[in-house]
């Protein structure tokens, strides 16, 4: 356990040598913001509607900027170097080293990107307190708290979505394009562009289905008290059983993936 501990500290250290990079990160969602908030006071201004897709303008606009701050808090990137390590060798020392390759990879990750998660989740904060105080937004203490949950459990959801991507590095030569079409597939259907409820009751459901809502949607619901207290602790069961799940399924591919890595000789 204190290596892995140690490994967290290092990632840690090294995301507060970059605390430059989250900046840039941050502002680079400013300008889709913007085009949000541009997009949808045009369509509310022309439908002249109180509420489009169960949601009113204000509640729109809530949703659109916590849920760019929300799919910022939730970046990766160890995919890659993942891949690499399958390509070119780097899991011989795991190999040989009394220490799990998951583990290794789940302590860097939080390492990294815990900094940046929670300095989000601040920002989000300030944006709630905003829209509550000025758009009424109804919020309360519990589902601050239940939302703190399931921010956690999306944070380690996406972590098991794309180490369980990055093991079809085991068999793919080039992987790059996979990772980056799930990760748009993955960003609309989480509902990370635009609130499921747009598209629809039927295609809604079927995204229900898949663990995408679970990362933004999902979270941001049980903020904004846009669902029941039952649904939302129905939604964290679903939430964490995906997570157990996708656990599950790593631990099969690995094993299958590392015998033919073993085969041909690392």
């Amino acid at each position: 356990m204190n290596k892995y501990m140690w490994l967290l500290g290092m990632g840690l250290q090294k995301a507060l040598a970059y605390r430059v990079n989250y900046s840039v990160a941050i502002l680079a969602a400013v300008f889709p913001i913007i085009l949000q908030w541009v997009l949808w006071q045009s369509i509310y201004q022309y439908t002249k509607a109180d509420t489009l897709y169960g949601m009113s303008y204000s509640d729109m606009l809530s949703y659109v900027v916590l849920a760019a701050l929300m799919a910022q808090a939730l970046r990766t990137g160890f995919e890659y170097d993942m891949a690499e390590d399958i390509k070119s060798g780097g899991l011989n020392r795991f190999i040989v080293q009394p220490l799990s390759y998951f583990g290794y990879r789940l302590s860097v990750f939080v390492g990294t990107n815990l900094g940046y998660f929670v300095a989000t989740l601040m920002v989000m904060a300030l944006v709630l307190w905003v829209a509550i105080q000025y758009w009424v937004l109804p919020t309360q203490i519990i589902h601050i708290a239940l939302f703190v949950v399931s921010a956690a459990g999306a944070f380690l959801l996406q972590f098991m979505l794309f180490y369980l991507l990055s093991l079809t590095a085991f068999w793919l030569h080039e992987v790059w394009a996979l990772f980056e079409s799930v990760r748009v597939i993955s960003l609309v259907l989480s509902g990370g562009v635009v609130p499921l409820s747009v598209f629809g009751e039927s295609l809604q459901y079927g995204f229900s289905l898949l663990p995408f809502q679970y990362l933004i949607y999902f979270p941001l619901q049980t903020l904004t008290g846009a669902i029941s207290l039952e649904q939302i602790f129905s939604g964290l069961l679903v939430q964490w059983g995906w997570i157990a799940a996708m656990m599950l399924l790593i631990t099969v591919i690995w094993r299958r993936g590392s015998r033919s890595y073993l085969a041909l000789g690392g």
